[in-house]
């Protein structure tokens, strides 16, 4: 599919391949599962080659960001979270390419994501002073590293969360807090990864002269921004593993306690067991052998026994 989205005087509008007649009038063309016929019309119309799938998954700083004389090509990463997507099954990221030429942008894409969806409906409602493919770029970059600030607020409110429940509630040293601890550091790392390459772009195009004096202030604040981003993703990478801890040691805490459990049970046990073995024993010279309160007796000395450790064990504060 082929979005083409086009500047009149007052707003934006859309129109199919087939359509365009003027192509001074468009800003933006949104590439999304492109088959053979829109990739070979494309191409002719515009006298350039897109970026193949191959070539949006490189991962070298070269095939990331490369500008010529008359464009510049962008391979990003844009995050997708089980979280907030239904048919995501993991947590990862989608490789996005970049086109800007003829102050034009081309985005090639496999996958719907939420920041172009975010962008057409607001150019179709609510039309900003976007004249240019590099406002429309810039916009997208702003609204994904806004998406991004709010994954990681997200995962600071669940690290939160996990933090009380490990601390006030009995029986949270579960299977089910650990998997969401390893989730949630797993999330983080695919957000700094996006974060990252969001950087790496930046500071690579703020050295282009084909941007303007004003997307470059842009972009400076941009940087800050995704610094500011890389310094809460640290914070909470420091959360998380304080969390893993605070799992482990809760855990060991539970499992000394069943231990001393059985340790304290092993050695209330003791006495009446030498006792039941030694009245056990098939000697006939048992002063006790004969007498008639003899079973009683052993009874009770087995209870004072395992009375007297217990007694003990609780003066002493052990159990």
């Amino acid at each position: 599919m082929v979005f083409v989205y086009q500047r009149t005087d007052s707003a934006f509008e859309t129109a199919h391949l087939s359509e365009i007649k003027e192509l001074d009038k468009i800003v933006w063309i949104d590439i999304l599962h492109p088959n053979e016929e829109e990739i070979k019309q494309i191409e002719a119309l515009f006298n350039f080659k897109l970026p193949t799938k191959h070539d949006r998954e490189e991962i070298e700083l070269s095939s990331r960001y490369w500008e010529d004389s008359r464009s510049i090509k962008i391979n990003s990463y844009f995050f997708v979270s089980f979280f907030f997507v239904e048919n995501a099954k993991s947590h990862y990221n989608e490789s996005v390419s970049f086109v800007l030429q003829d102050n034009i942008l081309f985005t090639v894409r496999d996958s719907e994501l939420q920041t172009f969806d975010m962008l057409s409906q607001m150019l179709l409602s609510y039309p900003k002073e976007l004249y240019t493919g590099y406002d429309v770029f810039m916009q997208i970059f702003d609204i994904r590293i806004d998406r991004d600030a709010d994954l990681l607020e997200y995962a600071s409110r669940e690290c939160d969360e996990i933090r009380k429940k490990l601390l006030w509630e009995s029986g949270s040293h579960s299977v089910d807090v650990l998997r969401k601890i390893s989730t949630l550091q797993e999330f983080t790392l695919k957000v700094r990864q996006s974060v990252f390459d969001k950087r790496r772009i930046l500071t690579a195009m703020a050295k282009s002269p084909k941007l303007s004096k004003q997307i470059k202030e842009d972009l400076s604040i941009m940087m800050k921004d995704i610094n500011s981003l890389i310094e809460f993703i640290a914070i909470d990478d420091n959360t998380l593993d304080n969390l893993q801890n605070l799992f482990l040691a809760q855990t060991s805490i539970e499992q000394n306690k069943i231990i001393k459990l059985f340790t304290v049970a092993s050695v209330a046990l003791m006495p009446p067991t030498l006792i039941a073995s030694i009245y056990g024993m098939n000697f006939h010279f048992i002063p006790e052998l004969s007498w008639g309160a003899g079973y009683h007796f052993s009874l009770v000395l087995m209870a004072l026994s395992s009375a007297i450790p217990l007694i003990y064990f609780r003066k002493k504060k052990w159990l």
